[in-house]
């Protein structure tokens, strides 16, 4: 279960000792530049929600000079305009960077900024450019669209046939530029976590995006990669690649599921955090643990997230800053979830009648909000017909919130639909859009949401109509308000 993309970069924590030195360097020459100033965006600690960031502006001759503080082996992302680099910055870096601005990605290329001492870190970013083209940019070597779609036998030939090429370009990058035992470390790292990473969460992943389609049953022997040496429980070189935290995450989640929990269930989120807390030591410890806090805040979970932070505060090392943006994003959290009323919305029938949620009350209620003019969500209404069959005989009401800017657009993809549209169809005036994807947190469409029994909130994230087992979460949320309200009662 993936909540926060912040991992993709942010902040490398590294054991070691000390560096006076507290600072890198970029400077260099773009062709062909507009008025766009550059920018750098970093993470200042793993469990930020905004990303610091540096700007410089780019002299009409295209020379720009940018420094970056930096104390610890950090990611950052350097932009000009639409196009975006990833770059690796030890304390002390001098960097030359050339390209040309409008094909920055294509064309950038490193050199080192004053002398051969900085030659290592040079080719450190060079491989990371290569990296890049060769495979975040190429879809034949990224797991969607297409790659996920692959059975079992075929996923892992991609998987293991991606990671030998990767190791190729890598070693013959160090080869290269001698590159330094930091940079080789996170490198290394990140292609065995991002190989295991994807493997673990295969399943999943492949049941959420490929519409339509029962869950694999995987082969008995599919998670064996699991036992071998340096994987688990923690591997503290690896630390320095985004994707370490990602997998330790996911595995503890795996792990969870194993046991029997899943994630709709009360326990669920405590589950995960005394694994975590059990799994891992030294660096990793309390990243992953204060993950574990923060998704069990954006899930909805207050009652448990509020004890989990006490504990966390309590027992996890962690520093004072990073408690205190967990106390934050609590307190940020605290109207809408698991419990809270579902926000009213004025909602309008395509017969022009009025519908208000509490009129819904005594069912449960899957409101998908929707744009009837756009793609994404437009795949999911062949799938409409098939679940309300499921749950005809169900207290569940399927409620399609649609948020087009112009109410008869709406009533004539409505009318005019073959086969006609089952669940309940009804349209948010434009006019109250604005605050209903606030009040709900809704930032991309389509975006759902589940509702109790009694108008309160149940799910804050359940899957979509097109996951074919949405249906049995669906009749395995019958009733389940009670529990949650007794851990709230309860507290824990």
């Amino acid at each position: 279960m993936k909540v926060l993309p912040l991992w993709l970069t942010g902040l490398i924590l590294l054991a070691g000792p000390a560096t006076a030195q507290t600072t890198a360097k970029l400077h260099g020459h773009l062709v062909n530049t507009g008025t766009e100033k550059l920018l750098v965006r970093w993470w200042g600690q793993p469990l930020a929600t905004h990303e610091q960031q540096r700007a410089v502006h780019v002299t009409p001759e295209g020379e720009f000079d940018l420094t970056v503080p930096v104390t610890q082996p950090t990611l950052a992302q350097l932009s000009y305009g639409d196009e975006e680099l990833t770059v690796f910055l030890e304390p002390g870096d001098v960097l030359d960077l050339h390209g040309d601005a409008p094909d920055l990605v294509a064309t950038a290329k490193f050199d080192s900024g004053d002398g051969a001492a900085h030659r290592p870190a040079a080719a450190a970013n060079n491989y990371l450019q290569e990296y890049s083209r060769r495979f975040v940019n190429n879809d034949d070597y990224q797991i969607l669209p297409e790659n996920i779609k692959l059975l079992e036998r075929g996923f892992l030939t991609f998987l293991d046939y991606r990671r030998d090429r990767e190791h190729a370009l890598l070693k013959q990058a160090d080869r290269r530029g001698n590159l330094t035992p930091t940079f080789r470390a996170y490198a290394e790292a990140d292609i065995a976590y991002t190989y295991a990473e994807d493997r673990l969460t295969y399943a999943d992943l492949r049941e959420q995006t490929v519409a339509g389609q029962p869950r694999l049953q995987l082969s008995p022997e599919y998670y064996s990669f699991l036992t071998e040496p340096g994987l688990l429980p923690g591997n503290e070189v690896a630390v320095t690649s985004p994707h370490y935290q990602d997998f330790l995450l996911d595995y503890v989640h795996y792990q969870a599921r194993a046991s029997g929990q899943q994630p709709t269930s009360p326990a669920y989120f405590p589950t995960c955090y005394h694994l975590a807390d059990s799994l891992l030591h030294a660096e990793a410890r309390p990243v992953v643990l204060g993950r574990i806090v923060l998704e069990t805040i954006r899930q909805g979970h207050v009652a448990h997230a509020q004890a989990l932070l006490a504990t966390y505060a309590a027992t996890a090392n962690a520093p004072a800053n990073w408690i205190a943006l967990l106390r934050t994003d609590l307190a940020d959290h605290q109207s809408f979830a698991i419990g809270s009323p579902a926000p009213e919305l004025p909602l309008r029938l395509a017969n022009g009648q009025p519908l208000t949620l509490a009129s819904l009350r005594g069912k449960l209620v899957y409101m998908m909000f929707w744009d009837s003019r756009y793609p994404a969500g437009q795949r999911e209404i062949p799938y409409l017909k098939e679940l309300t069959a499921a749950l005809a005989n169900k207290p569940v009401t399927v409620l399609m919130v649609a948020l087009d800017e112009n109410l008869s657009t709406w009533q004539q993809t409505v009318a005019g639909a073959s086969p006609a549209l089952t669940g309940v169809q009804a349209y948010l005036p434009a006019s109250h859009q604005a605050e209903a994807r606030q009040a709900y947190g809704i930032d991309r469409l389509p975006a759902a949401v589940l509702l109790a029994e009694d108008g309160t909130l149940l799910d804050l994230h359940p899957r979509n109509i097109s996951s074919r087992p949405l249906q049995d979460d669906l009749k395995a949320a019958i009733g389940r308000a009670a529990a949650y309200r007794a851990v709230a009662l309860n507290k824990l």
